[in-house]
């Protein structure tokens, strides 16, 4: 059997423990790193939220990611704003067509998250509402943070045991003098 090009098909091999444990470790003191922090970017000012007044083009909906999607006409023309909170779950899945609201949005990526929304001059979700719901999902996210990031400690320490134990990172590679991997005849067959 020809192999490709690359790596030959040699199966596992304890001796790729050690960088297998290695590269694990990393990614996971990266989603340590990057989850409280990517949080923290969704928390914003008041004076930076964008106004958006009209009315409701359709019954909110629920989205697979388990926001509530709101369609307003504008006067720049339709949006879909987001809500992530569900503590007014009631309130805003009762919105109908041609219903007035008033929303302060930010944002993110091209979609508009809701952090305040009033319907009929009546706040159906207050900044401060939101405020305290992003700040409790930061701390959630720092917590679950700091378990990730001591599971990455645990990991890069079986990588270190593993290679003082094999005495390599992984199992070397022969390779020709152009750098291709050497594959032995019986391989080939």
């Amino acid at each position: 059997m020809l192999i490709p090009y690359g790596a030959p098909n040699r199966g596992f091999s304890p001796l790729n423990l050690p960088r297998m444990f290695l590269v694990l470790a990393i990614l996971l003191g990266f989603i340590a790193l990057l989850a409280p922090l990517s949080r923290k970017l969704f928390m914003v000012e008041e004076g930076d939220l964008k106004f958006f007044a009209g009315s409701v083009q359709r019954a909110p909906t629920q989205d697979s990611n388990g926001l509530i999607r709101i369609r307003v006409e504008t006067s720049d023309g339709p949006h879909d704003l987001l809500v992530e909170d569900w503590s007014h779950y009631q309130e805003i899945i009762n919105l109908q067509a041609g219903d007035y609201v008033t929303a302060r949005a930010q944002s993110l990526l091209g979609e508009y998250h809701i952090w305040e929304l009033k319907h009929d001059g009546v706040t159906i979700e207050s900044y401060q509402d939101m405020h305290q719901f992003s700040a409790r999902k930061l701390e959630q996210g720092t917590t679950s943070a700091l378990w990730i990031g001591f599971l990455a400690s645990i990991v890069l320490v079986a990588a270190i045991v593993l290679r003082m134990f094999f005495g390599v990172w992984s199992q070397p590679i022969e390779k020709s003098v152009l750098g291709a991997p050497i594959i032995p005849p019986d391989d080939l067959a």
